[in-house]
């Protein structure tokens, strides 16, 4: 068995995930990055993406998916996620997710021209989201490709 690590994912509201991992996979604002046991230290600032977690015991191949909303990830005895938002795949609504993907992009067609920027960057944000969210209910985008 290989060697396995405690990870906690905290959002604001709760204790999302504790448990003992072999392998967490995060998108980081560099790109996707794994982590370990024995990993050396780290803290990255996370971007919205998929969160692949293989927990201790698990075939090579098995694992649990997520969206995360950003947040940031502290690497050292242990591995803390901290996010402002996370989701199993199971959890996810897809009628939701497309939804409000939807919306995003409605009000980006019809007011990118003459709205604020902080504006039309909360709606790119949230259609990253609904294509995160949309990846990781159908298995994660690793799985596809």
């Amino acid at each position: 068995m290989a060697n396995s690590v405690k990870l906690e994912i905290i959002t604001p509201s709760k204790m999302f995930y504790r448990g003992y991992v072999e392998l967490v996979i995060v998108t980081t604002l560099e790109g996707d990055e794994g982590f370990m046991a024995g990993h050396s230290w780290a803290c990255k600032l996370l971007d919205i993406g998929e969160l692949w977690i293989q927990e201790e015991g698990a075939a090579k191949d098995e694992f649990r998916v997520a969206a995360v909303a950003g947040g940031f990830i502290d690497v050292r005895d242990s591995i803390i996620i901290y996010t402002d938002a996370v989701e199993w795949s199971e959890d996810i609504d897809m009628e939701r997710v497309l939804s409000e993907k939807a919306k995003a992009e409605d009000w980006l067609t019809h007011h990118q021209e003459d709205a604020d920027p902080n504006d039309v960057l909360k709606a790119k944000i949230a259609i990253s989201k609904a294509i995160t969210r949309s990846h990781v209910a159908e298995g994660g985008y690793r799985r596809k490709h």
